[in-house]
């Protein structure tokens, strides 16, 4: 019995067929989508590739299209959930992550640093390096540009971003 003479004759069992042709094409473009950049495309396409498979499998029946919705919708998140585990533990994807930590860059608390005081290690044209107690980072400059040396506090943290304000026109807004 050869491979062609297995090949469906009848319109409705190629539908079935069709759709898990594309279920298999839509787990492969979202495997591709892992390690190709593309910008999302691949995962667009994956994302056709599964409604082009819902409607093949609704074209054969419609109990095997509310199947394959359910195999969709319960199966698919738990079938990501276990790939993601797998996959998080291979060497490639050791490789997509950042381990080490940059030298001198620490994570901080933005409360803690709020109304600190502190030195701009670079100049803050309006985005620089300063050094607040033993912590390095990125800073914003509230208006205008911090010169290197300049001592500066800290008027506000949010989502991570510090913004600094020079301690010299900070006086000159107190008085």
């Amino acid at each position: 019995m050869s491979l062609l003479s297995q090949v469906p004759t009848n319109p409705e069992d190629s539908s079935l067929l069709w759709g898990f042709i594309l279920v298999g094409g839509a787990i492969f473009l979202i495997a591709l989508e892992l390690v190709v950049p593309s910008g999302g495309i691949l995962g667009l396409l994956a994302a056709a590739s599964l409604i082009g498979a819902l409607a093949a499998f609704f074209a054969y029946s419609t109990t095997a299209g509310i199947a394959a919705v359910a195999a969709v919708v319960i199966l698919g998140p738990v079938l990501a959930w276990v790939v993601w585990r797998w996959w998080s533990g291979t060497a490639l994807a050791r490789r997509f992550v950042l381990e080490e930590e940059v030298e001198g860059h620490v994570a901080f608390e933005g409360d803690t640093l709020l109304d600190r005081e502190g030195v701009a290690e670079t100049d803050l044209r309006p985005i620089g390096t300063v050094r607040i107690g033993q912590q390095r980072m990125d800073a914003l400059s509230e208006q205008g540009m911090i010169p290197a040396g300049t001592t500066v506090r800290v008027i506000q943290v949010l989502d991570n971003q510090v913004k600094v304000r020079s301690m010299e026109r900070d006086e000159e807004i107190t008085t």
